[in-house]
């Protein structure tokens, strides 16, 4: 079967510790926010993606509850990354693997996304990629393969934080952007990737590198760089949030449905942001098959038009 979108990337069990003290367990994380951010405006998105035995001891009641095509998950490790991750008060983060230290490097083969992986599910009817890869993966080396089999597919690339804050990477993220047509940073990452401090001095870099760039800036929103031009718009009541976890996957991929189905940048700008919104709602993955058959998002729609 094929999917106008796909979505890939790495699943993940969140224990979470908050800079508060309160704790949550066994929650559903990683890429799998990326595959709300589409599935919120449309059912023909596939999430791709690895896991060990017990992948649907943890995500089987979410695949079933949400419509989630489980042949996207390749079962390809001794147990799908679990991990202990720690919010700092400043909004840091880190997080450790419970299988010990060296596990996600251990695994880092079985995890990653490759042209394997990707190709049942490409066709020339796909519209769109969501990639969250490491720079030094090879899937970059099988890009123009992949276009071959979905010619008219864009890619979204959204390098993780180890990468696009590690300078050690970034000569190899400037070659790998030049295989994708649209990717995604944080203020943050961008900040380090570019060596720039001030906001205005990132969206100069990024200009300059002319490269279409979806700029998550928090509670501040986010905005579309295309063209030297920028469409920025503020998070919808941000103060509302319960947890933000996995709003930059979310709004990321959400920008890339929109980018291919208006190319119009306050349609995607603002479409991102309520993804991010019903994502800041929800302790986890929220409930997107019912909000998208409520099409829940139309009245957030007219509030931002309506500001």
């Amino acid at each position: 079967m094929s999917y106008s979108y796909i979505c890939s990337g790495i699943s993940i069990i969140n224990d979470i510790r908050y800079a508060d003290g309160s704790s949550t367990y066994n929650r559903l994380g990683g890429s799998i926010f990326a595959y709300t951010g589409i599935a919120l405006f449309t059912d023909s998105v596939i999430y791709i993606s690895s896991g060990g035995p017990d992948y649907f001891d943890f995500y089987g009641n979410y695949f079933k509850e949400n419509g989630i095509d489980p042949k996207g998950i390749t079962i390809s490790m001794p147990h799908t990354h679990h991990t202990l991750l720690q919010y700092e008060a400043d909004g840091t983060w880190h997080e450790d693997s419970i299988y010990g230290p060296t596990y996600f490097a251990d695994q880092s083969d079985n995890v990653r996304t490759t042209l394997k992986k990707l190709k049942p599910f490409l066709s020339e009817e796909t519209k769109g990629l969501y990639l969250d890869s490491h720079a030094y993966e090879g899937i970059f080396r099988e890009i123009p393969e992949i276009r071959t089999i979905a010619p008219d597919m864009k890619i979204l690339w959204e390098p993780p934080t180890l990468s696009s804050t590690n300078p050690a990477y970034h000569e190899l993220i400037l070659e790998d952007l030049k295989q994708v047509d649209y990717y995604s940073m944080n203020l943050n990452e961008a900040s380090i990737f570019f060596s720039a401090s001030a906001r205005d001095e990132i969206i100069s870099r990024i200009m300059e590198l002319n490269i279409p760039c979806f700029l998550r800036e928090g509670e501040n929103g986010s905005s579309w760089i295309e063209d030297h031009e920028i469409t920025s718009l503020g998070a919808y009541r941000p103060e509302e949030a319960v947890d933000v976890t996995g709003c930059g996957n979310c709004s990321s991929a959400a920008a890339l449905y929109w980018k291919t189905a208006t190319d119009d940048p306050e349609q995607i700008v603002m479409n991102a942001n309520i993804a991010s919104k019903f994502n800041s709602m929800s302790d986890g993955p929220f409930a997107v098959k019912k909000a998208r058959d409520e099409r829940a998002y139309l009245p957030l729609q007219k509030m931002y038009m309506s500001l």
